[in-house]
């Protein structure tokens, strides 16, 4: 999540922290000798050592989570950790189309399917496993970013998915990848955006379409 800020603004806001940290440490527990360089050098060290250990484990915890609920807090780190359910607007139909020539024209196919996100200072993770127990997907990578213009919040997201029991125009597993937006609409948050797999590319058979994931 960090990334949303930028490592520029990240560096400057721990600076930030840790120059209030040494200030107040310094006026409340000075060193005994004022004069001495390592006094004031020991107290910069634990400043930033105190600093770094908050960070990271506040950073780590579901207490990150909580804290992006805040208001303040939420305009630069949307509090998208937690359950989703999501709908997946499938080509898949047509895929199968063709593969089987002759089958009657469908339209795009409502795939229903529960997503988890794990959303830390450091790291997102997504697991989202299809309503029918057909398919799990994991993500491998996923990077947060915000518009520099109009601070719109993306996640880019790069999964592999796993089928145990493949249909025959499918295959057991393949990697897709995702660009889902937080959308905002008041309190109100939900991601949407598109999705493309490698799914049988040898074949020509390659899928994609829109996800959409509202709070549980």
């Amino acid at each position: 999540m960090y990334q949303i800020l930028g490592i520029r603004r990240s560096l400057s806001l721990f600076g930030l922290l840790c120059a209030l940290v040494f200030t107040a440490w310094a006026i409340l527990a000075p060193p005994t000798d004022q004069s001495s360089f390592v006094g004031w050098w020991q107290i910069a060290s634990e400043a930033v050592f105190a600093c770094g250990t908050a960070v990271t484990l506040v950073g780590q915890s579901p207490f990150f989570a909580l804290l992006c609920r805040l208001p303040l807090v939420r305009n630069w780190f949307p509090p998208i950790d937690g359950e989703w359910k999501a709908i997946l607007e499938s080509n898949w139909p047509a895929i199968q189309q063709r593969a089987c020539p002759g089958a009657a024209s469908v339209p795009l196919v409502a795939v229903p399917a529960t997503v988890t996100i794990i959303a830390r200072l450091f790291y997102i993770r997504m697991n989202l496993i299809s309503d029918s127990r057909y398919s799990t997907s994991k993500t491998i990578f996923v990077r947060a970013t915000r518009d520099p213009e109009d601070g719109s919040v993306t996640l880019h997201c790069h999964y592999e998915n796993t089928t145990k029991v493949p249909e025959t125009t499918d295959s057991s597993s393949h990697y897709g990848a995702a660009n889902l937006c937080v959308e905002r609409q008041g309190d109100n948050i939900w991601l949407e955006g598109v999705y493309w797999t490698n799914r049988n590319w040898h074949l020509g058979l390659n899928t994609a379409g829109k996800m959409t994931l509202r709070r549980a």
